[in-house]
């Protein structure tokens, strides 16, 4: 493991941004203040070239949001509870204790106090579950009533994702230790003292096409509400995540991609995926070997 392997999460993260941070942080610079309302892998902070006065990050998944927790304030025992060789009969198990909905609910309920340090079995369960996990599915929905009901038996993934982190968890102890790890709505997150304009807010909501095939209608209303924050907040150097096409902000740079390639003067991407700055963010020189495709709406 060497140090630049540290500056990610511990786990695979559908979604993450890790390959798009280093141009998020060309457009936000050295902001005195950082907030990452839709954390998941924290990619973004993580990639930070160095970190700002204040930052908070925070996720509505409850899962995601104790894991940073215990990362920050009981990274040894976290690493502990994770360190277990893959098993499909425990993957099961840990998947159906994990989805208790009265550990869910208490879960929930502790972590609303944004000071508590988490609960370090159910971080490190998860996490070593989501390392061994072939797909979708991991703790996204909760055990109801006796085996075979509830929960999908999975064939665990037999890599190496998650092994050998006890120096990994540590130095993201260290990283965290100034963080503060919010669970909840993403506008928990957010502060009317937060009003430098250099502050810097990374929005990665649930993306609208997304969400409409595959999950509930209300995180549609969860990408509309961020893009109406995001346009009365314009004079912060905000970055807003979506497909192509997704929202209509006047005066913000649009910066296309995929998680297969950049593109370079408007050829296609596989995924369509796209970034909207604020008129705030910097505007960096764009090298044509970037393969970065950039326009203003």
């Amino acid at each position: 493991m060497t140090p630049e392997n540290y500056t990610r999460a511990p786990f695979p993260y559908f979604g993450g941004k890790r390959s798009v941070a280093a141009l998020v942080w060309e457009r936000f610079g050295r902001p005195p203040q950082f907030i990452e309302p839709f954390c998941g892998s924290a990619a973004v902070l993580l990639g930070a070239p160095s970190p700002a006065s204040l930052e908070v990050i925070g996720d509505q998944n409850f899962y995601v949001a104790n894991f940073w927790r215990c990362v920050k304030y009981q990274p040894q025992r976290t690493y502990e509870w994770q360190d277990y060789p893959v098993s499909h009969v425990d993957l099961d198990a840990r998947h159906r204790w994990l989805t208790h909905p009265e550990r869910g609910a208490d879960l929930r309920g502790k972590l609303a106090d944004p000071e508590w340090p988490g609960d370090p079995q159910i971080a490190g369960w998860w996490v070593w579950g989501l390392c061994a996990w072939i797909g979708s599915g991991w703790c996204e929905r909760e055990h109801v009533g006796n085996a075979g009901r509830g929960v999908q038996s999975q064939v665990p993934h037999v890599g190496n994702a998650g092994q050998g982190v006890a120096d990994w968890f540590a130095h993201l102890a260290s990283r965290l230790e100034r963080v503060r790890v919010i669970h909840g709505a993403w506008d928990r997150t957010l502060n009317h003292h937060y009003g430098d304009t250099e502050t810097a807010v990374f929005l990665d909501p649930p993306y609208r096409a997304f969400e409409r095939l595959y999950a509930a209608g209300s995180n549609v209303a969860v990408a509309d509400e961020v893009a109406a924050w995001a346009a009365e907040h314009a004079h912060l150097r905000v970055a807003l995540c979506g497909h192509r096409g997704d929202y209509a902000l006047p005066g913000w740079e649009i910066v296309e991609w995929s998680r297969e390639r950049m593109t370079y003067g408007g050829g296609g991407t596989k995924d369509e995926e796209a970034i909207w700055f604020s008129p705030a963010c910097l505007r960096p020189a764009l090298a044509p070997q970037r393969s970065l495709f950039s326009e203003v709406a």
